[in-house]
């Protein structure tokens, strides 16, 4: 498996990829004391990934241009990002899907996303 990205300080990257600013905004604060990159679509995410290789992907599954889904998809396809795991987050539970390796479902607190969070970071 490939290395993922850390910081020099080697806190985990984790890529947040969601359209709505304050969710987002949100997501950063719950996640304090890692390194958090951000895209406000999955096009942005694709490029962002691409630069930094995120440790883990939480993304938002219905965006406009590139969805959660299809960037999952765009990132297994990738031979630099594909072993990235991706936590798809939705307020509808039948979006979960079976190409996530994660889902969270909103409504959901700082405690559930840290417990999806280290369960990928600590594989």
């Amino acid at each position: 498996m490939a290395s993922h990205a850390f910081t020099s300080d080697d806190r985990p990257t984790i890529l947040i990829v969601d359209d709505d600013a304050d969710m987002r905004l949100y997501l950063r604060s719950c996640l304090n004391g890692t390194h958090v990159v951000e895209a406000a679509d999955g096009v942005e995410a694709l490029h962002v990934a691409r630069a930094v290789r995120p440790s883990l992907v939480l993304s938002d599954v219905t965006m406009p241009h590139l969805d959660g889904v299809a960037l999952r998809r765009a990132l297994r396809a990738d031979p630099d990002l594909w072993d990235v795991p991706v936590v798809l987050i939705s307020g509808h539970p039948e979006a979960a899907s079976p190409c996530a390796d994660g889902f969270l479902a909103k409504p959901f607190n700082a405690r559930d996303l840290w417990d999806a969070v280290h369960l990928f970071l600590s594989a």
